[in-house]
């Protein structure tokens, strides 16, 4: 009994604790913005990008680390040093060696830099520039990607409402159906109005399956994007006038085009660096035949230290010219901010307009659709007294149906409008 008791209590707490299959899922156009940007690939690029930064910062830091170099050389010489004078004809008795035509050695040179100009600081400027160059083009791509998610996103609501308000439609007409079956019953109508509330039916049903086959394939697609399985019943909420409204200042185009001024500007200091000096200390230690002393034939080990200024002044030669290349390409990336903008503006206001169009257009909607429900109503009773035919009735009703069609359009598209007056500014 103890062990029945068990089980039944680890059912229950199972059907508590684990989420029905059959509940609908509930998404916002902001939840599906996070989700397909968190599984598109390109969102892992900014690890990427960090990654290749760090790896070049390191690079560069290094410059400034001990530099070793092991070198080993042997060679034959077809003349070697000798003194000008014969001490044996002037009767000193001095027999000086003469060098090695065949020369060995091995050498370890170490450099250690001290100052190289700015060099270093205005690589390292330059490699984080650049950087930011590339996540801001990450943003823009990703940031495409919002308005690829938002047309699925309102073409799904868009859907929804139509099959909504189909269903209605649907419903309405097999009341009407009932309606004229009673009255054929009174002889009142006929059987050809019959044919047409059933003709009307059926076209409701094929709408259905149509909208069914859409709304599937909508959800086909934003799952590849979101990476993940939206079923049927899924529910899109719809988004309220107030947040479609939020708007922010910076589109990240604008963004990229601020970095690579940036990147021009980081440009230019490491070009001015290369200018400079460098200094560094040196040492060398080898072991050679023959070595510091040249008439020595035996191997022999020495060491050289020192210090060294460098200057390198083939940079002049080149530096005006890289300056004026580093101005036009600042000048271009003027034109292309002063272009996006002003095709932004021009975007913007069209949009402005169609808003304005649409917002005209939802203020008829109500009142039409009532005239259009007075006009059904009307029939109905035209009908019932024998005075209309049943293709009229159900011309008046399909007009009713388009101008509630028409309202759930004009929604969407005010909403819709809404967003990609957001997504023209900046989301």
């Amino acid at each position: 009994m103890a062990r029945i008791l068990t089980k039944a209590l680890t059912l229950v707490l199972l059907t508590l604790l684990i989420p029905r299959a059959g509940s609908a899922q509930e998404l916002t156009l902001e939840e599906c913005w996070r989700r397909a940007e968190a599984h598109y690939p390109l969102s892992r690029q900014y690890a990427l990008i960090e990654q290749t930064k760090d790896y070049s910062l390191s690079n560069a830091s290094k410059r400034y680390h001990p530099q070793l170099t092991l070198n080993a050389k042997a060679s034959y010489q077809s003349e070697v040093t000798k003194m000008p004078l014969d001490f044996a004809s002037l009767g000193i008795p001095i027999s000086l060696p003469e060098v090695e035509r065949d020369q060995y050695g091995v050498t370890i040179d170490v450099s250690q830099l001290l100052w190289d100009g700015g060099r270093t600081a205005a690589t390292c400027a330059t490699i984080n520039s650049e950087a930011e160059v590339n996540r801001a083009e990450t943003d823009v791509s990703l940031y495409a990607l919002r308005r690829r998610v938002s047309e699925i996103y309102f073409a799904l609501l868009l859907l929804s409402e139509q099959q909504s308000y189909n269903d209605l439609f649907h419903e309405e007409v097999l009341r009407t159906k009932h309606k004229v079956e009673t009255l054929i019953n009174g002889g009142v109508a006929t059987s050809s109005d019959l044919d047409a509330v059933e003709a009307d039916r059926i076209r409701s049903e094929r709408t259905r399956s149509e909208y069914l086959a859409l709304r599937h394939s909508y959800l086909g697609a934003l799952s590849l994007l979101m990476g993940d399985t939206l079923s049927d019943s899924t529910k899109l909420r719809f988004p309220t006038a107030e947040i479609a409204e939020q708007r922010h200042k910076t589109r990240p185009e604008l963004h990229v085009l601020d970095r690579q001024t940036q990147a021009l500007d980081a440009r230019r200091k490491e070009l001015s660096a290369s200018l400079l000096p460098t200094l560094g200390l040196f040492a060398q230690g080898g072991y050679a035949r023959p070595g510091l002393n040249l008439l020595d034939r035996d191997f022999a080990p020495y060491y050289i230290v020192g210090a060294r200024l460098s200057w390198s002044l083939g940079n002049l030669y080149t530096h005006r010219n890289n300056k004026r290349l580093l101005s036009t390409q600042e000048r271009s990336l003027d034109l292309k901010r002063e272009t996006f903008i002003t095709n932004q503006q021009i975007e913007i206001t069209n949009k402005t307009g169609a808003l304005e169009k649409v917002r005209t257009q939802l203020h008829y909607d109500n009142e039409l659709i009532a005239l259009r429900r007075r006009i059904y109503s009307s029939s109905v009773a035209k009908m019932e007294h024998g005075t209309l035919s049943g293709a009229d009735l159900m011309r008046d009703l399909t007009q009713v149906r388009l101008a509630e069609q028409e309202k759930i359009l004009h929604q969407v598209q005010y909403l819709q409008l809404l967003y990609d007056l957001r997504w023209l500014s900046g989301v």
